[in-house]
């Protein structure tokens, strides 16, 4: 943990990536999957939140719209992620794992560069 004003927050990693690697099709489905998974983890957070504190109050009999209740909190942690971020856990998972992304593509691209310049120095 880093130390800033006496307040303690996450460790700020620092990452040399390009820009352009956010913009590909994979970084915005890794993008997607961050966000979906924290959404899902409300959800169950809720749910699960919900549940305790109905059995403690005594008020955990079978209600007739259950159904509607665990759709509706599904949807307000999808919109929670979408609409404000959420709690920027996604950002955190995203972070850590586009640098594995970028490195990925980037051997993806030195492949095809060294496969070109084999087959220009077999021409030649």
């Amino acid at each position: 943990m880093l130390r800033t004003n006496g307040m303690s927050s996450a460790k700020i990693i620092n990452t040399n990536i390009d820009p352009e690697v956010h913009k590909t099709k994979d970084a915005q489905q890794l993008k997607e999957s961050c966000q979906q998974f924290e959404s899902i983890l409300w959800a169950k957070l809720w749910k699960d939140m919900r549940k305790t504190a109905m059995s403690i109050s005594g008020s955990d009999k079978e209600r007739p719209w259950k159904q509607m209740e665990e759709l509706s909190l599904e949807m307000a942690s999808d919109d929670l992620v979408e609409s404000s971020g959420g709690a920027g856990l996604w950002k955190m998972l995203y972070d850590s794992m586009i640098g594995k992304l970028a490195a990925d593509q980037e051997a993806e691209a030195r492949k095809a560069a060294d496969k070109e310049a084999a087959s220009f120095d077999v021409q030649a």
